[in-house]
């Protein structure tokens, strides 16, 4: 009885194998996407030596890196030596002939698989490569920021020589043409850095800015301010912008506060020391040479650029993996392109989070009121008696007071909370304008007790809220939620500019005070928006956030 059990199992099991031979593959990828007790891999030719029968857990648990270069089921032909590697690498050719015949709902759960998870991630939080990449961000920012950052002392300087015959308002297209360029740029280099890692772009972006740098050196019309300034130096510090940004984020998560505003500091460093540096070249003269101070400092800042940026490529990279978006079918290469880098650019449907609407809402008004400010803060002083010189010094002095004005709200966001520290330094920061700025804001000692005031509380608006915007976001998805929120702010600050200047119009006292309101009350409103996208997380109790 036994022996005829015995035997009807073997002729059951025989039968097993030989049908295996014959099934079609869109029949085995059924059984591929969950577990089984065993693999069984066959020849085209029946061979018991070939035959491998190996526990395999599930189809995750191959490599899909090489799916693309895996032959098919029924070419393997394999020995005892590759048994155990057999299941796995059949498991992959099953899963790339899957991948290309499943339907669009199937490609997306198998995808599910493979996608990276912020939670399933052990973040360094530390270590030589992960502040090494910090400090090539730092480097990166000193030439990205930094320029933005003395826009001030650039319009102050070119308003009473090259465009001595242009109004306020029209040198101030020059500045708004720029921040929309760098913010709206900075979409495409957010989405090719989640795909394609930080070296290109960073590479790209530094040979733009220093080829505007020089370029602008030798500008003496409106228009060369626009080629050299608003077009080349806009688009390279677009494109590096998410990329530096970005890189940080990959290494901490717990101390992403503390590290995003560690490489930031490296904005107010250059914003401090290049109108020291400039001060001095903008002062000397050469018979014969107009302009020759000016040409010569704007050359020394090209090289010291170059330096830092060099370090920036060496130092930066990405940690995570790239982000994978494979040519549907029959999509040419060009089309694909432009869908992943155009049209799926734009995360559109993350307005429709209220949390993420009211977060870029409060970072286009906060941006808004720090451009505005600084790009006529050298202007204003010397409206009321202040020497040119001495209004360099009072914006090298807000961008100083910075480094601690970016560094310990970045240290205090992780203690208390992100939210919760962007809304205390933006309050803050509008009742500097409303209380200090607006009444006493008439001589030079008032003025430099203002500009330490507005120095440290405005350091957290580029270091604190594009960190508001990581934390109620994906990592993954960091790159392209920053690039699409600073899409947004550079169309406000494209015509935000040139209000502001209209604002000031004849730059009389009253139109300056208007100036100042105009500041202080987009600064409130952006703290406004903040505690409303709060709301929407963790409501209004009083909990870390």
């Amino acid at each position: 009885m036994e022996n005829a059990n015995l035997s009807n199992t073997a002729s059951s099991d025989n039968k097993k194998l030989t049908n295996f031979n014959s099934l079609d593959l869109s029949q085995v990828d059924t059984a591929v996407a969950r577990p089984q007790p065993a693999r069984f891999t066959s020849s085209s030719s029946f061979d018991e030596d070939a035959i491998d029968i190996t526990p395999v857990e599930s189809a995750s648990s191959c490599d899909y890196k090489s799916v693309e270069s895996t032959p098919s089921v029924t070419s393997l032909t394999l020995s005892n030596k590759d048994k155990k590697l057999a299941a796995c690498t059949s498991t992959n050719a099953l899963v790339g002939e899957q991948t290309h015949e499943q339907s669009d709902s199937d490609e997306s759960t198998l995808n599910d698989e493979k996608t990276y998870t912020e939670e399933d991630d052990d973040f360094p939080e530390g270590g030589r490569v992960a502040w090494m990449v910090v400090f090539g961000s730092f480097c990166g920012f000193v030439p990205c920021f930094g320029l933005m950052n003395i826009g001030g002392v650039l319009e102050n300087y070119i308003q009473d020589h090259q465009l001595k015959d242009e109004s306020s308002s029209t040198i101030g297209w020059i500045f708004s043409l720029m921040f929309f360029i760098c913010f709206s740029s900075c979409i495409f280099s957010g989405t090719y850095f989640d795909r394609n890692g930080f070296k290109a772009p960073i590479v790209v972006g530094s040979l733009l800015h220093v080829a505007g740098i020089f370029a602008m050196a030798n500008c003496t019309k409106y228009w060369h301010f626009i080629v050299a300034f608003s077009i080349l130096c806009g688009l390279a510090n677009g494109i590096l912008m998410s990329p530096l940004m970005g890189a940080p984020a990959h290494f901490f998560k717990r101390k992403r506060g503390t590290a995003t505003a560690l490489a930031t500091v490296g904005g107010s460093v250059g914003g401090g020391l290049f109108p020291l540096m400039l001060r001095k070249f903008f002062s000397m003269e050469k018979a014969g040479v107009d302009d020759y101070g000016y040409m010569w400092g704007i050359r020394t800042l090209g090289f010291i650029d170059l330096v830092l940026l060099c370090v920036a490529v060496t130092l930066g990279r990405e940690r995570l993996p790239h982000v994978v978006d494979t040519p549907r079918n029959n999509e040419s290469r060009f089309r694909h392109i432009l869908r992943v880098y155009l049209l799926q650019s734009l995360d559109v449907k993350a307005f429709l989070d209220m949390k993420y609407f009211f977060c870029v809402l409060g970072t286009v008004l906060g941006e808004l009121s720090l451009t505005s400010a600084i790009t006529y803060y050298s202007s204003y002083a010397m409206s009321q008696g202040i020497s040119q010189s001495d209004s360099y010094m009072l914006i090298m002095a807000i961008n100083l007071v910075g480094i601690p004005g970016r560094w310990v709200p970045g240290f205090l966001s992780d203690v208390v909370g992100r939210f919760n520290t962007a809304i205390v330094t933006l309050t803050c920061l509008s009742l500097v304008m409303f209380i200090g700025w607006l009444p006493f804001g008439t001589n030079l000692k008032n003025m430099y007790a203002i500009s330490i005031l507005y120095g440290f509380f405005s350091g957290s608006i580029f270091s604190l809220l594009p960190v508001c915007c990581g934390q109620i976001s994906k990592t993954e998805e960091f790159g392209r939620r920053y690039s699409t929120m600073y899409f947004v702010v550079s169309f406000v600050t494209l015509a935000g500019i040139p209000i502001t200047g209209a604002i000031i119009g004849d730059k009389s006292v009253t139109n300056y005070q208007n100036y100042v309101i105009f500041s202080a009350a987009t600064c409130m409103a952006a703290a406004i928006c903040y505690v409303i996208s709060r709301a929407y997380c963790v409501g209004f109790k009083l909990v870390k956030f």
